[in-house]
């Protein structure tokens, strides 16, 4: 009898089939739905939202899904969102952004775009996505949005949440948010942050559960984001909420301010100050017309000077471009210099005392 039953086992394995994913040329692709024309304001920018849809792809099983969007002009295209399911829902202000920022296109336009849309097996790279036609054309007037901004809270500042320093997006609706901080802690060999949306804990703060960084996390307790010291302490942080990305690119140590004050020798360090969101010198006489730039790590490989534009953010500000010309002092005093790398471009601001 026991040898029957093995038997019968034996024979039940060998019935059964193995599921199989169809041959990748056999992949059917997503049919983008139809588009109509968008019309973007103010007043309509938060509120109202922009529903792409389209048909399931079909990879033989019934396996998870990733679909992401693209909207594209000409030969440039950019990821307008992700979704699991076959729609995506994108605020106007949203797709304005994209539009505006991922497109290269200008504020207060009408763009003619079309749509598409890929598809992938969640969790493999083993094959490759498949991608609908585009879409129909169709028109999206835009605006120029007032900027949005952030939040870093961590180490580097005690986890004050009611000081942490703030940081705004690249431009109107591009959902980047960009800044350059110094998140050097004392013997440490990481330090540990989030990116919070406001000055407070009971609104939206996100970790690497929520916004997938580019480098290696290690997993921690309240799903903190960290920064290898090892690197440098002086990191360029840049947030996109529209994919809910952060990515890290490492400065170095120390950033200077260099100039015929101090016969371009021998710098004058900055401190980044949290509690004012920008880094700060100590007071420094300055001559009229005398010349300065900022620098990292005293040298010349990465620096900034002026691009040939004042600042209408910060008043009297020089807006700063790498590698940029000279900024001439205009009058002789005592000044604190401020860097305010926490916009784009960075700012550089002469501070009277």
């Amino acid at each position: 009898m026991l040898f029957a039953a093995l038997t019968a086992f034996a024979s039940c394995e060998t019935d059964v089939d193995t599921p199989q994913i169809s041959n990748p040329d056999k992949f059917v692709a997503p049919v983008i739905g139809q588009c109509s024309d968008v019309i973007v304001n103010a007043d309509n920018s938060k509120d109202e939202t922009v529903v792409f849809s389209w048909s399931a792809a079909d990879f033989g099983l019934p396996v998870e899904v990733l679909y992401s969007v693209y909207l594209t002009s000409g030969e440039t295209s950019s990821l307008l969102g992700t979704s699991a399911s076959t729609s995506l829902a994108v605020s106007k202000g949203d797709l304005n952004g994209v539009v505006i920022n991922g497109l290269g296109t200008s504020p207060n336009e009408n763009v003619t775009v079309s749509a598409y849309v890929t598809a992938k097996m969640y969790g493999t790279d083993s094959y490759e996505e498949v991608r609908s036609a585009s879409s129909n054309s169709f028109n999206v007037a835009t605006y120029a949005a007032a900027l949005k901004w952030l939040y870093l809270c961590g180490e580097f500042n005690s986890w004050t949440i009611a000081e942490a320093p703030i940081f705004w997006e690249t431009s109107g609706g591009s959902n980047t948010y960009e800044c350059m901080v110094d998140f050097a802690l004392e013997g440490a060999e990481r330090s540990y942050f989030k990116v919070t949306a406001e000055q407070n804990w009971s609104g939206d703060n996100w970790g690497y559960n929520f916004l997938t960084p580019s480098w290696d996390c290690p997993e921690q307790a309240d799903s903190n984001l960290s920064l290898p010291l090892s690197e440098g302490n002086i990191f360029q942080i840049s947030v996109n909420t529209g994919v809910m990305t952060i990515d890290k690119k490492a400065i170095g140590s120390k950033l200077g301010l260099i100039g015929s004050f101090n016969d371009w020798n021998g710098d004058l360090f900055f401190t980044y100050s949290p509690t004012e969101s920008a880094w700060v010198t100590e007071s420094v006489d300055l001559a009229a017309n005398a010349e300065i730039k900022v620098r990292v790590d005293s040298a010349w490989d990465v620096n900034w000077g002026a691009s040939g534009t004042m600042s209408t953010a910060v008043t009297g500000g020089y807006e700063l471009s790498a590698g940029g010309d000279n900024i001439v002092v205009p009058t002789a005093g005592t000044y604190v210099v401020k860097l305010h790398a926490n916009r784009t471009p960075y700012v550089l601001e002469l501070v009277a005392q």
